[in-house]
């Protein structure tokens, strides 16, 4: 399944506190299953498209994180995969 990951950062954004997160980051690398993770050019956060077989993964990322992050996790379909049900819906 593809999940897609909004972030946005919370509370203290000090310089160690910026250290402390880049430092987690740095230690676990990319998310499991990661396939592309953007910056949202005004530095509020992020969005991660990731794949997996379940949400185990993506919850213990978040686990990980929640001291710096919000987390928004929504499954997605490509459109290719989606035009299907489309069809059949609307067609």
């Amino acid at each position: 399944m593809l999940f897609a990951t909004r972030y946005t950062f919370k509370g203290d954004q000090s310089p160690d506190s910026v250290r402390a997160l880049l430092a987690v980051f740095a230690e676990q690398g990319p998310g499991q299953g990661e396939l592309a993770h953007y910056v949202l050019a005004d530095g509020s956060g992020g969005l991660i498209i990731a794949e997996n077989d379940s949400m185990q993964q993506g919850y213990e990322d978040a686990l990980r994180y929640q001291q710096w992050m919000d987390f928004e996790t929504t499954p997605i379909l490509t459109i290719e995969d989606a035009m299907p049900a489309l069809g059949k819906v609307f067609g």
